[in-house]
């Protein structure tokens, strides 16, 4: 039987656009989601990264040989429950990723799609790395609860920060296994999220961010390169975070954008 790769949030927005196009390749996935997708239910595994519990039955699913892993399953803020942005953003996705790394076939990769919102995860290092830290999603939980005056107030900034920071220790965690771990920085993309981050970073710089990059990326920018670090000849490239938004970074860096 062919090995599958699994992609959380498959059912819409760039999980489903990375799983159309792997789909489109030939390649058998397999979607862990909390929506029901549109199409190809059959493919379809129901799982939601906020509870331990949830995650366990998805994986008892599972067959015990994956191509890979892909994770984009993740909320944007909510005002009122900060917990639950992270624990499904950072907590959930490291146990369903730690979990599954031993039955990724050599030569096989993950690919953490976190967020330009994390990519300056080094200017919060210490509380990053307490985070990680933590070994179990409980413990990761308890942190949270105990420390949530530090971290709260930009909780979705904080679940991103952490997820980007991951991808170095999961690489190490994953080499002996021959498997490689990298991590995509989207920055403004239009998907279902769209609205949530608009008013996270403003209206004003939301669309002033647009125009210098002359549009909003679409999900499938994002697939392509899913699909190379996942399954693609990118054997030597392990342990590295890639943004993907349209050169606006590369003119804050360089002062090349005209305001």
């Amino acid at each position: 039987m062919e090995a599958p790769v699994v992609i959380t949030g498959g059912s819409s927005g760039i999980g489903r656009a990375i799983e159309a196009r792997l789909r489109s390749a030939g390649q058998k996935t397999l979607n862990l989601d909390i929506v029901s997708p549109a199409g190809n239910p059959e493919s379809h595994i129901p799982c939601d990264l906020n509870e331990p519990d949830l995650i366990a039955n998805a994986i008892n699913q599972l067959p015990d040989t994956l191509a890979g892993l892909i994770c984009v399953a993740g909320v944007g803020p909510i005002v009122d429950d900060p917990e639950k942005v992270v624990r499904i953003n950072f907590l959930g996705t490291r146990c369903l990723t730690e979990a599954l790394l031993p039955r990724i076939r050599i030569g096989g990769g993950v690919t953490l799609v976190a967020s330009s919102a994390g990519r300056d995860w080094t200017d919060n290092r210490q509380l990053v790395d307490e985070l990680i830290s933590t070994t179990a999603f409980v413990e990761g939980f308890d942190w949270l609860s105990k420390h949530r005056a530090t971290w709260s107030a930009q909780a979705y900034k904080f679940s991103k920060q952490c997820l980007s920071a991951y991808t170095y220790h999961a690489a190490g965690k994953a080499l002996s296994l021959g498997v490689r771990v990298n991590c995509i920085n989207p920055g403004i993309t239009e998907t279902r999220l769209s609205r949530e981050f608009r008013d996270l970073i403003g209206h004003e710089n939301y669309d002033r961010i647009t125009r210098l990059t002359g549009r909003p990326g679409h999900p499938e920018d994002l697939a392509g390169l899913a699909e190379f670090l996942t399954l693609g000849d990118a054997t030597w490239i392990n342990g590295v975070e890639i943004t993907v938004d349209g050169g606006y970074h590369a003119g804050v860096i360089a002062g090349w954008h005209p305001e």
